[in-house]
């Protein structure tokens, strides 16, 4: 890997890391400023919703100005918001800074994914993607391993601290050894093809954020949770209109009419929502009913993220011989075998057992790499920005209904038979991912990325 490219990956580790590990922090924030843990999982969710919602302003950003840029200014404002949190004086400061954290990540997540895409020849999109996601899912695996290390030794800030040398490191490397386009007229026609789509992203923001106060009001607030919920549909239509009528739109609705793309986001989404439905199941399963501690669940955990994290490159090696589509359907087949084994299983499970199966499916996630380099070489490269953040919302989306879903199956007592619910639902949701992935393209991936607009 190059010193840019590993410029490139510092910064996208952020987002994911910043994700996964603030979950051990919760108590020490709550003890800290007397705070429920109600109101303190707001830094949870108001974190992937703000992601969600920014990630397409993201991708428009970076086809306008540019990704390195885009990339640069993501990273750095990364560091200044994890400043901020590591001081916060009081809770509303530490709100707004991960809402800062979250803005900035949707700015680095879609530029290094546009980077990755623009230097990787053509002929290794996949083995490059493959190693990039290596990388970001390791630190989401790891996440929590390492949160939990350094609230032991050093209390909850020092979580925010870790991520300011990071981001130095990484705007280091990417301003010194990636160059800057050298042509201003490249700049100049660039921005001028690529006009911000205001009316459109902000009706998607107004859509998205009604689907996630939706989801996480549903049960609390039924009134709340209905009127967010009736909101979405027309929200949405609205928005699938003004883009249909926008010529450069911020997501364009004529992209989920080319297969491969539609095909990878679908199954991205649902990918995620098994992910984040199993980070919810699992810790419950091996803490309240198997008796084990925070470590062996978190050693557990390993087997779904690690796993995949180690086969993620060869992975995407093997699709760039073979085609995107085998690879995928063959690691989205994996996946709900071993979550089907999991259900089946449950009522007679050990730590040892949950762990291996957790393996089998953490195989499986690893061999469905290359469904994002499926998605972005299926749109040419003036458009990738926007391309990236669409993927990367239904990816933050399917997070938020992962972890939605777990918690509204398990109710407010984990029991033997929800957990076996939860995994058969899992199961399902692995099946339908199966069945969208045949929607990839075959052996000749490469040839989608010169589709006209």
């Amino acid at each position: 890997m190059s010193a840019a490219m590993l410029g490139v990956a510092s910064g996208a580790i952020l987002v994911p890391l910043n994700s996964t590990m603030l979950a051990v922090a919760l108590p020490g924030v709550m003890d800290d400023f007397t705070l429920g843990a109600n109101a303190v999982s707001s830094l949870v969710t108001l974190y992937l919703g703000a992601v969600a919602v920014a990630l397409p302003v993201g991708g428009s950003i970076g086809d306008r100005y540019g990704h390195r840029p885009a990339f640069l200014i993501g990273v750095i404002a990364f560091a200044v918001a994890s400043a901020l949190a590591a001081l916060a004086t009081s809770f509303e400061i530490l709100e707004v800074s991960r809402v800062g954290q979250a803005v900035s990540g949707a700015l680095i997540s879609t530029s290094s994914a546009a980077l990755v895409r623009e230097t990787a020849p053509p002929s290794r999109q996949g083995e490059a993607f493959g190693l990039f996601d290596l990388l970001v899912s390791t630190s989401a695996a790891v996440g929590p391993f390492i949160g939990g290390l350094l609230v032991g030794g050093f209390g909850w800030r020092s979580l925010f601290v870790l991520a300011v040398p990071l981001g130095i490191v990484s705007a280091a490397f990417v301003g010194l050894r990636l160059r800057p386009e050298t042509a201003e007229e490249t700049a100049a026609s660039r921005r001028a093809a690529n006009p911000i789509d205001v009316p459109g992203l902000v009706l998607l923001a107004l859509a998205i954020v009604a689907f996630l106060v939706a989801i996480r009001s549903g049960s609390a607030s039924g009134a709340l949770g209905l009127v967010t919920a009736l909101a979405v549909v027309p929200l949405l239509v609205l928005f699938v209109w003004v883009e249909l009528r926008t010529d450069r739109p911020a997501v364009d609705p004529r992209l989920f009419l080319r297969r491969p793309f539609a095909a990878a986001v679908a199954g991205v989404f649902g990918a995620t929502v098994i992910l984040h439905g199993s980070f919810v199941i699992i810790p419950l399963l091996v803490e309240i009913l198997l008796h084990e501690s925070a470590v062996t669940s978190g050693i557990v955990l390993l087997g779904l993220a690690g796993v995949g994290a180690i086969v993620a490159p060869f992975g995407g090696r093997f699709s760039d011989r073979r085609g995107r589509r085998i690879v995928v359907v063959a690691g989205s087949t994996i996946s709900a075998i071993g979550l089907a084994a999991l259900w089946l299983g449950s009522g007679a499970a050990t730590a040892l057992s949950v762990a291996a199966l957790l393996c089998v499916v953490g195989f499986g996630n690893g061999l469905v790499s290359p469904r994002q380099a499926a998605a972005l070489e299926s749109v040419e490269k003036s458009r990738v920005g926007m391309a990236a953040g669409t993927y990367y919302t239904g990816r933050y989306l399917g997070g938020v209904v992962g972890a939605s879903l777990a918690g509204a199956i398990l109710g407010t007592q984990v029991t033997a038979g929800g957990v076996a619910t939860g995994f058969l639902v899992l199961a399902l949701v692995g099946v339908a991912v199966t069945f969208v992935s045949f929607g990839l393209r075959g052996r000749n991936a490469n040839a989608g990325a010169q589709l006209p607009a």
